[in-house]
């Protein structure tokens, strides 16, 4: 299910809320507020789609870019060592290009750590079940590791370390596309354990209730990592759009609260 044609419950930022509506509306100016609400809904979820958007396409140009400077280097630096083997002493010409081949792949190590620090700083905005993955709790790891090199081992294996960051950046902007309905154990504020439905919009909010519908939790990601907020007031609208989801009641809109920061 792509945010943009998931129908069953739509994401407010003016008002606050998802506009829900279980039965036919009677008056114009309330279906006009409705229809206004869910354009600017749209607009927001679109550009929060824009903003990942640019991201990938800006690493994607990186990386090429990148790639083709490493292929290069790769290239001259075989050619160098062929020439300096073969003469019995190397010429001012010589040394003047193996000086500056160890500044390019110097500066391209500076470049491979800023990528690296940057995608570090964001892996707390990574939901639980998206950091569970195998694939992405790997990356996720091998970009930690990299990002913590220092002195000659930090400018090694740039390609790899480039890779790396570029396929983290896709698996979240997968995620970031789809709503998600996952199933957590989540601790309530005086210590009690609960099974709980968690449907996730992206990488951007998240909504949880227990199996009796008397327990709910709303979710956002924070620098330290995702913080749930319990609301149980909103237990009954969270139970039904997890019913709406799950294919035991017909599709419906749901009307609850977000924050997409």
């Amino acid at each position: 299910m792509r945010l943009s044609r998931f129908f069953i419950a739509l994401l407010s930022l003016g008002s606050g809320v998802l506009f829900a509506q279980d039965e036919p509306v009677s008056k114009t100016e309330e279906l006009k507020d409705s229809v206004r609400e869910w354009i600017e809904t749209m607009r927001e979820i679109q550009n929060a789609e824009d903003a990942w958007e640019r991201d990938r396409v800006l690493l994607e140009d990186q990386r090429s870019a990148l790639e083709s400077e490493i292929a290069d280097l790769t290239e001259r630096v075989g050619e160098a060592k062929v020439e300096k083997e073969g003469a019995e002493k190397e010429s001012l010409d010589e040394i003047a290009k193996r000086d500056a081949l160890v500044a390019a792949n110097d500066m391209l190590a500076v470049e491979v750590r800023k990528l690296e620090t940057a995608m570090v700083e964001r892996l707390p905005s990574f939901p639980r079940p998206l950091a569970d993955e195998p694939r992405v709790k790997e990356l996720m790891e091998q970009i930690r590791q990299d990002a913590a090199l220092s002195g000659k081992e930090a400018e090694g294996g740039l390609t790899k370390r480039l890779n790396n960051v570029i396929n983290l950046l896709t698996e979240a902007e997968k995620w970031q596309q789809t709503v998600h309905l996952r199933d957590e154990l989540h601790v309530s504020d005086d210590g009690q354990k609960f099974n709980m439905k968690v449907v996730y919009f992206g990488l951007g909010a998240a909504y949880a209730v227990n199996g009796a519908g008397n327990f709910a939790l709303v979710g956002t990601p924070g620098d330290e990592g995702w913080v749930f907020e319990t609301r149980n007031d909103l237990a009954g609208d969270i139970k039904e759009m997890v019913d709406v989801l799950n294919g035991d009641v017909d599709a419906r809109f749901v009307e609850l609260p977000i924050d997409l920061k």
